[in-house]
């Protein structure tokens, strides 16, 4: 392809003649697959947004970070990066009716994005089906006659070391935080006579004798909950670092089989059958979300807890910490970067009306968010209010909270089980739905690169799924929780952040924001506003490119419980980012020398760059055409262009 310049073709005002344009220039061409109905892209990208990270992640994030002062942070943030990227992912997909790699034909050399995203996502799926078999794993626990977790039994491994949390019952080491809490905030001791001092957090406090000294002839010396040693000895049987990984434990290994079957049932016929699957799967978690939302308000205590979340701090968005989390959790929520939106855009139909359903499903993705935060922390307020203790103490991050202090929250009310089966089987379902989209995403970019494949299309996922089973043995080792953090933290975490912004950078500037609206014209009927066209040249990359050099510049050793990992597992990690992020600049080598003969090419749309349908993207240039001719107008009747919009041809 060699760059010329050439005159712009007069516009077609004959229609008889366009259409016989139009049927002259049809080609042969793959035809793609297509959903069902909207609901089905609906609920599929539903499915992708909404999974367990806005359960266990934006809660406890929102906790943090200053309650709603970290709320106001995400919304600013959803509205100039979060919704911007989501509707600009969509409609690319939509537009080129490609997956992530091959929407690279409008700017070649970002070819290696495209692959980028397939490694991440192959990552993710990997490791997220391991969350999804604990999920399952406790359903299946939560069907006992009572939850194991609910007493320190001997037969699943508990020693002296376990508790249960019982009313005016206290932790040994948790005593002064108490008394000095009760004493500096609630009561006054003015007429006590005999008085002792208590230290906490560098702070002396005066409490009463007779209470100090009958808090701790009645305080617990053990140090983990009952919920907590269930976790870590009974389903994990966790070792205590990486450096000791242990051997497989087979009950996790055969419900992981299990999972990635279903997996393979669900997306063994493409968005055929996962289409189909996504009506339950992603409608009825909100059926058992609304219940539980509607029992926790119930709850005492619920307001206590709900004050963690929503009270503002103001002072905390002066921290970049906080603007920093809010990016992270907006990516990681909506799944940014991933090109999971591509993929199932790309399903559409070339005229579905996208605005309305990208603004519905970025929205309704914050409203779960905010709903499940009313879910954990209505039941943790409730707890810490009938324990007498600070929700600081039972408010943990990540899996700590879906596996360790939610369980035990729900031991403690009325029909327990029942309880714990509707939460379980609720966190399976947005896991079960977001792992199809994650898995399809690879499966397409396979089919879109070979489409020869797609005749053994079922045979390719059975082996596929069974591979990707055996990948994720690690992560059921007794060590493999350890495995599993390393992977989320960086292989979902870090490059998962480099590849988003690498994504909306090359597509705003690289193949540029004046053709991506053009592009949007023709297929949507509406050019947007300044409002858009600023979010996405500026606002979002600009916010990007910082939050990723803060990160780069302030990331730390990863760690565990509070312990670090050793310096060989923090170099795997990098490793992990570096399988993924490196195909960026593999791929500019590989189009540089593919395009060698006139490397300027490598910058311009390749000529199959369009909708996929010919009859479409012949119309497509009629369209690039007369947009041309307006640009050559206003330059002397000469432009630039990368292709003859006419011929479809390199010049």
């Amino acid at each position: 392809m060699v760059l010329v310049d050439v005159k712009v073709p007069p516009k077609v005002t004959d229609k008889k003649l366009e259409k016989e344009w139009v049927s002259d220039t049809k080609t042969d061409y793959t035809v793609r697959e297509k959903w069902g109905s909207k609901a089905e892209f609906l609920l599929s990208c539903i499915g992708l947004a909404v999974g367990i990270g806005n359960v266990w992640r934006f809660p406890y994030l929102a906790y943090q970070n200053g309650g709603g002062a970290f709320l106001v942070a995400y919304i600013v943030l959803l509205l100039l990066v979060g919704k911007p990227h989501f509707f600009a992912e969509l409609v690319i997909g939509q537009f080129s009716g490609l997956g992530c790699i091959g929407i690279w034909k409008c700017f070649p050399i970002a070819r290696g994005v495209g692959f980028a995203m397939v490694v991440v996502s192959a990552m993710i799926g990997t490791y997220y089906n391991v969350v999804m078999m604990y999920t399952l794993y406790y359903i299946g626990q939560s069907f006992r006659f009572e939850l194991p977790w609910k007493h320190c039994e001997s037969w699943w491994g508990a020693d002296e070391n376990c508790y249960v949390r019982r009313t005016n019952e206290t932790p040994c080491g948790e005593v002064n935080e108490r008394l000095a809490n009760k004493y500096t905030h609630e009561y006054s001791i003015a007429a006590v006579t005999n008085v002792t001092n208590v230290t906490w957090n560098d702070k002396v406090f005066i409490v009463p004798l007779e209470e100090f000294t009958h808090a701790f002839k009645t305080c617990n010396n053990a140090t983990q909950t009952a919920s907590e040693q269930f976790w870590e000895r009974y389903v994990l049987q966790l070792t205590s670092g990486i450096d000791e990984l242990g051997i497989v434990k087979w009950d996790l290994a055969l419900t992981l089989f299990i999972c990635w079957m279903l997996v393979f049932l669900g997306i063994m016929k493409g968005i055929k059958s996962s289409g189909k699957v996504v009506y339950f799967t992603a409608t009825f978690p909100y059926v058992i979300l609304i219940i539980l939302v509607i029992y926790g308000c119930t709850l005492s205590g619920a307001l206590a807890g709900l004050k963690y979340l929503f009270i503002p701090e103001w002072k905390k968005l002066l921290e970049i910490q906080v603007w920093r989390a809010a990016v992270e959790q907006l990516l990681f929520s909506l799944s940014l970067g991933s090109g999971c939106l591509i993929m199932n855009a790309s399903y559409n139909k070339f005229e579905n009306k996208l605005y309305r359903d990208a603004m519905f499903m970025s929205s309704l993705d914050f409203a779960t968010s905010l709903m499940s935060g009313i879910v954990i922390f209505s039941v943790l307020g409730h707890m810490s209010t009938e324990m007498g203790i600070d929700i600081s103490k039972v408010a943990k991050g990540g899996q700590g909270l879906a596996f360790v202090t939610y369980p035990e929250a729900l031991a403690r009310l009325p029909v327990s089980q029942l309880w714990s089966v509707l939460f379980f089987f609720m966190l399976f379902l947005l896991a079960v739905d977001s792992e199809f989209s994650v898995m399809e995403n690879v499966f397409t970019c396979i089919y879109d690169e070979y489409p020869h494949l797609k005749k053994r299309k079922v045979l390719i996922t059975f082996f596929s799924c069974l591979g990707f089973f055996l990948l994720g043995l690690p992560c059921v080792l007794q060590g493999g929780q350890y495995i599993l953090n390393l992977m989320d933290t960086y292989g979902g975490g870090v490059a998962s952040l480099f590849i988003a912004t690498i994504e909306i950078s090359a597509l705003m500037w690289g193949y540029g924001a004046d053709k991506f609206v053009s592009d949007m014209d023709f297929m949507l009927g509406f050019k947007p506003g300044l409002y858009w066209r600023l979010c996405w040249k500026y606002i979002s990359p600009l916010v990007l490119w910082f939050v990723l050099i803060y990160s780069l510049c302030t990331i730390s050793v990863i760690q565990y419980d509070k312990k670090d990992y050793p310096l060989w597992a923090d170099r795997v990690g990098w490793i992990l980012v570096m399988v993924s992020v490196l195909q960026v600049p593999i791929w500019i080598v590989i189009q540089l020398i593919k395009y060698r003969k006139d490397w300027r090419a490598v910058f311009l749309p390749d000529p199959e760059w369009g909708p996929s349908d010919p009859e479409t993207r012949s119309l497509y240039y009629l369209h690039a055409s007369e947009n041309s001719s307006e640009e050559a107008n206003s330059n002397g009747g000469i432009v630039n262009l990368s292709m003859d919009p006419v011929t479809n041809n390199a010049r």
